[in-house]
């Protein structure tokens, strides 16, 4: 891939993403787009105005806070200042301008800022969750010299992160209101409404965690003026936007999609940089608010794609401070909330080697040879416990590997051999020995071993995973049900979660509950299954194992399969698309100088929501599942600026 020689100019970058700025318009509630405004403490998802969810500080928090507009006749036109997260809405009703909206979150403290200027009256309505755990109190006193009205929310101990890892800690919002906003509590519980008045008004959500340091923000952000506020967040924006490569010196003029193309990265990189705690780690999404290894290398990518290596380095570094306290790493962990991790089936694999060859890409782009170095404890540890899984030359499935948890591979398969997991081992371990045997951090002959290893299981792959010129996902023959483990934490074949498990007579693995119920599981069918998108994999990693052939023939099916249904899913019939295998397709079509990737990016442009954001999922052209997602969006943008660069050599 030719890379951009030289990171952007700051003048001439700033001009540019200005007059590529975007605008989403839309009815209330006609949409499920969302997007983030975050300072890397606080989180905030809106769709549309309204707040969708509050998270933060630390991230992995949960949200009890919503702020919504009561009036669905107002019509909203959302757009984003581009280079930036600073949103501005246009309320009108039957044309007539109702109000001007101004939000952002500030970028020292954790406050989420509305400016309100208001043409007619109106009323926006303030739901804080309706659970014994949260309480809220009028504290309009505390700041009646600079505020009209507060309430002060105080979320004890517990409420769940995610799914049922619960926060440990208190946490308090305080949301202050200023000038022509009045509140008032209506007939439902913690249910609230603000009477915006004529002329300006300000809202702030402050942020803590705790009870000192939320009063402290609160009392320090209304001594700031509104435009002060805006005025430093615009420029931190602006200095995370100078940062990028400048791609508009590296597409032509003569480029149809050029202003698509910018804008389109522009979108990327606000969504992945507002989602990107101050720890280094990204979250998932709005469902997701842990810190998914696997996701993270996709958001990595892309980063190193933009010129954000700052970025890309502050996950990796996130992991190493989570390493050095536990020895350990898991599907996904917390974000400044310690202990707290997501334990999956068989996380030793998959995500470890992802690790790894994600060091190695921020390595080949910055030459930091002495952070690669600082942080090998945890990438030698990443390699150590893959090699515990190999049986018969092959990996298992992580539990939540993608086509597991989409339901496109079925969960019985964990334990079958995995070609995607054993190439990211032979493919890590590619990377990461010649690398200690360059910097002497092994023994000779330990090193040796370990590449003879590598050796070995390269020339098994094709005999494991390959069957009549097709990449099989699975390969059952790796253990049967006796040898399979008799306990594992995973989910539960009853559904009741993602818990500890205990292996019946057919292999299903079920929880205590369901366990003591005695009810009978049947056996579940050991075949091979074929996904022809993971033939895409090896171009994206870099892989030289599969031959051409090989390849080719998985993608021709993948080609045929497109041309015929019009859909990017590589799985005859399937109408489920996963939200990454645009940019797989589109970057492996690219590499190829395939003609087809012209139709492929105009696909991959138009699954593009509302908020210019890829989604977690398709079903049949319309986005399920998670919103706003940095994985799927990191991959695919790299794909973007790999298919546009590839115009130009």
């Amino acid at each position: 891939m030719a890379q951009p020689a030289y990171k952007a100019k700051s003048y001439l970058l700033i001009t540019v993403t200005i007059l590529f700025s975007f605008t989403v318009a839309y009815a209330q509630k006609m949409t499920d787009a969302l997007h983030c405004l975050g300072n890397g403490q606080y989180c905030v998802y809106q769709n549309g105005m309204d707040v969708k969810s509050v998270f933060g500080p630390s991230y992995s928090s949960p949200s009890y806070l919503q702020l919504n507009l009561k009036d669905n006749n107002i019509v909203i036109k959302s757009t984003r200042l581009a280079g930036t997260a600073i949103w501005k809405h246009t309320l009108t009703r039957n044309e007539d301008k109702i109000a001007e909206i101004t939000d952002f979150v500030d970028s020292e403290l954790p406050v989420f800022v509305r400016k309100i200027v208001a043409y007619k009256t109106f009323t926006l309505n303030l739901n804080v969750l309706n659970n014994p755990k949260v309480t809220v109190v009028d504290n309009s006193n505390e700041f009646s010299m600079h505020s009209g009205c507060a309430l002060m929310v105080h979320k004890d101990r517990g409420l769940a992160i995610f799914g049922e890892y619960e926060h440990p800690y208190e946490q308090f919002h305080q949301i202050l209101l200023r000038y022509g906003a009045n509140i008032k509590n209506n007939s439902l519980t913690n249910s609230y409404d603000i009477e915006i008045g004529l002329g300006e008004s300000e809202i702030y959500f402050v942020g803590g965690p705790f009870y000192q340091e939320c009063y402290e923000n609160s009392k320090n952000i209304l001594l700031i003026d509104w435009k002060k506020l805006y005025d430093r967040t615009l420029k931190n924006w602006s200095e995370f936007t100078k940062k990028r490569y400048d791609f508009n010196l590296h597409l032509s003029d003569n480029n149809k999609n050029k202003r698509q193309i910018l804008e389109q990265i522009d979108n990327v990189a606000v969504l992945l940089k507002t989602q990107q705690s101050n720890e280094g780690a990204v979250i998932a999404g709005d469902f997701y608010h842990l810190a998914y290894v696997r996701d993270q290398y996709g958001v990595s990518r892309g980063f190193l794609a933009m010129g954000y290596y700052d970025e890309a380095k502050k996950i990796l570094d996130f992991y190493w401070q989570i390493w050095q306290k536990f020895g350990l790493l898991h599907n996904a962990q917390a974000i400044g909330v310690p202990g707290i991790f997501h334990i999956h089936e068989n996380d030793d694999v998959e995500q470890t080697g992802f690790l790894i060859i994600q060091a190695f890409d921020y390595l080949k782009k910055t030459n930091d040879v002495n952070f690669v170095k600082t942080i090998f404890p945890m990438l030698q540890w990443a390699w150590n416990v893959q090699k515990k899984h190999l049986v018969k030359g092959m990996l298992p499935f992580n539990g939540d590997e993608t086509y597991v948890a989409g339901g496109i591979l079925p969960r019985t398969a964990l334990n079958d051999g995995s070609s995607e997991s054993t190439l990211l081992f032979i493919q890590s371990g590619e990377l990461l020995l010649p690398f200690i045997e360059k910097n002497k951090l092994w023994k000779k002959t330990n090193v040796q071993s370990d590449k003879k290893l590598v050796q070995t299981i390269s020339g098994q792959f094709i005999e494991n995973f390959v069957q009549g010129g097709q990449i099989i996902a699975n390969n059952p023959s790796r253990m049967n049900i006796e040898e399979m483990p008799d306990f594992r934490h995973g989910v539960c074949a009853g559904w009741h979660g993602v818990v500890y498990t205990k292996k019946d007579k057919n292999g299903n693995y079920l929880c205590p509950k369901c366990s003591m119920e005695k009810k009978v599981y049947p056996a579940f069918e050991r075949k091979s299954i074929f996904i022809p998108s993971i033939a895409l994999t090896p171009y994206y990693i870099g892989s030289k194992l599969i031959p051409h052939q090989v390849l080719q023939q998985n993608i021709d099916i993948i080609r045929n399969n497109y041309l015929k249904s019009g859909q990017i899913s590589s799985r005859t019939g399937e109408k489920k698309v996963i939200g990454y295998e645009f940019g797989f397709l589109l970057y492996a079509l690219s590499v190829l100088h395939d003609s087809l990737a012209d139709k492929v990016f105009e696909d991959t442009m138009s699954a593009v929501d509302e908020s210019g954001a890829w989604v977690e999922y398709y079903n049949d052209g319309k986005p399920m599942g998670c919103r706003y997602r940095p994985w799927e969006s990191g991959i695919n943008i790299e794909a973007i600026i790999m298919y546009a660069l590839s115009k130009e050599n």
